[in-house]
C-alpha cells in the first residue's frame, strides 16, 4: 500500500479529517498528567499547546530542535557524500540525543563500513513520498533509535517511539468513541511502548485494543510509522502549525504527540 492509497482509505480518510479539526484547534484536545521529570503538573488544551509544552533532555523545542538541526545537517551530509565514518558519528549523536544508546550504539558500530549503505536502504523504503508498506520487510533495523536516525535522515518522517505511538493510539481511540465504533480498523491500529516508570500508556479500551510494539517485529514497526508520516503529513500544514517553517511543521506536531504520550487517562472509554 502506498500513501494515496491508505489516505483514501474509507477508514483512514474519516480520521484525517477529523485530526485535522483538532491540529486546527477547532476542536479541543484537553490533556494533563503529573510529570516526574522536571517535577510539574503538566497539561494543554490543543495540539499546538502540547508542542510549546515540550520538553526532553533538560531543554524545551527550540533548544532540541537546534541539536536536531545540526544533527540533521550532519547524516544527510554524509549520506550525499558517501561517508560512512561521518555518519556513524552523527547517527551515534542522534542516539545519544535520544537517550537510545545501550544496545543500539554497539549494533552501529559493529556494521563497519555496511552501517551507512544498510540504513541509505532502509531510509529509501520508509521515505513517505514512495513507501510502499508491502516491501517494508526489508528494514534490518526499526526500533525506537533507529527511527530518531531515520526521521532525521528523511523529510515528513516523524520519530515513532512508545510515547509518540501511544498518542496515535489514543487519537484513534478518541476518534473512534466519537464516532461509536465498536472496534479499531485495521489501517489504524498504531502501536505502542510502555515506559519504564508506571506510566499508563496503553490506548486501549473496551474492545477498542491496541497491541504493544514489543511484540511487534521491525516490519509493523516501519509500518506504523510509515502511516503515522502519512497521517501527520496530511494535517501539518493545518491551523498555527502552518505558521512554522516547513521542516518544522511535522516536528512540531511529533513534539505535541510525545508529550501527549507521556501518560494517557483511564481506559474506559469516555
Amino acid at each position: 500500500m502506498r500513501r494515496d492509497d491508505y489516505l483514501r482509505d474509507e477508514s483512514v480518510k474519516p480520521f484525517v479529517d477529523w485530526l485535522r479539526l483538532r491540529v486546527r484547534g477547532d476542536a479541543d484536545l484537553k490533556h494533563s498528567y503529573r510529570m516526574l521529570s522536571p517535577a510539574c503538573d503538566w497539561r494543554c488544551n490543543s495540539l499546538w499547546e502540547a508542542h510549546e509544552e515540550y520538553w526532553w533532555g533538560g531543554g524545551n523545542f527550540d533548544a532540541n530542535q537546534q541539536q536536531l538541526d545540526r544533527l540533521r545537517c550532519e547524516i544527510r551530509a554524509a549520506r550525499q557524500g558517501n561517508d560512512n565514518g561521518r555518519f556513524v558519528c552523527a547517527a551515534g549523536g542522534i542516539l545519544k540525543w535520544g537517550g537510545v544508546t545501550r544496545h543500539n550504539l554497539p549494533t552501529l558500530h559493529s556494521l563497519g563500513q555496511d552501517a551507512l549503505p544498510t540504513f541509505r536502504e532502509a531510509a529509501c523504503l520508509l521515505d513517505p513520498s514512495r513507501a510502499d508498506t508491502s516491501r517494508l520487510a526489508e528494514v534490518r533495523y526499526m526500533n525506537s533509535g533507529w527511527t530518531k536516525v531515520y526521521a532525521l535522515m528523511l523529510d515528513d518522517f516523524p520519530i515513532y517511539d512508545g510515547r509518540v505511538g501511544a498518542a496515535m493510539g489514543y487519537l484513534v481511540r478518541r476518534y473512534c468513541t466519537d464516532k461509536e465504533l465498536c472496534g479499531v480498523p485495521r489501517l489504524l491500529r498504531f502501536r505502542w511502548l510502555a515506559g519504564r516508570g508506571r506510566h499508563d500508556r496503553n490506548p486501549s479500551a473496551g474492545s477498542l485494543h491496541f497491541k504493544q510494539l514489543r511484540h511487534a517485529g521491525r516490519r509493523t514497526w516501519a509500518e506504523c510509522n510509515v502511516w503515522a508520516a502519512w497521517v501527520l503529513g496530511a494535517v501539518s500544514c493545518e491551523g498555527e502549525f502552518r505558521e512554522l517553517p516547513v521542516n518544522r511543521r511535522l516536528r512540531a506536531i511529533e513534539a505535541a504527540l510525545f508529550m501527549i504520550g507521556y501518560e494517557l487517562p483511564s481506559r474506559a472509554p469516555a
